[in-house]
């Protein structure tokens, strides 16, 4: 295995943690039955899907170049988190 490989498996980096742990509360609204008194388009709420899609796309992708560039790890925890956060947001529109 490269060099590098062992460092890429660090645990979470501290200044995301927030993010995280602010996902989850709204997950649990969100579960919980909580609803944001918000009407959004479907069209708006289908492009905030997609841009979850697309920070999940670029969250692998910054995993896998972390193998050779450890800083890329921060960067793929970060559209990991944003990603989550994002979903977390949409799960508590009125559907």
């Amino acid at each position: 295995m490269p060099r590098t490989w062992r460092r890429s498996i660090w645990p979470i980096y501290p200044g995301i943690v927030g993010q995280y742990v602010l996902a989850m509360i709204l997950y649990a609204a969100a579960l919980s039955g909580f609803r944001l008194p918000l009407r959004v388009h479907l069209l708006v709420q289908v492009a905030l899907e997609g841009l979850v899609v697309l920070f999940l796309w670029q969250a692998v992708k910054a995993t896998r170049a972390s193998r050779r560039a450890i800083l890329r790890l921060f960067s793929a925890q970060t559209k990991l988190s944003y990603a989550l956060l994002l979903q977390a947001f949409i799960l508590l529109l009125p559907h």
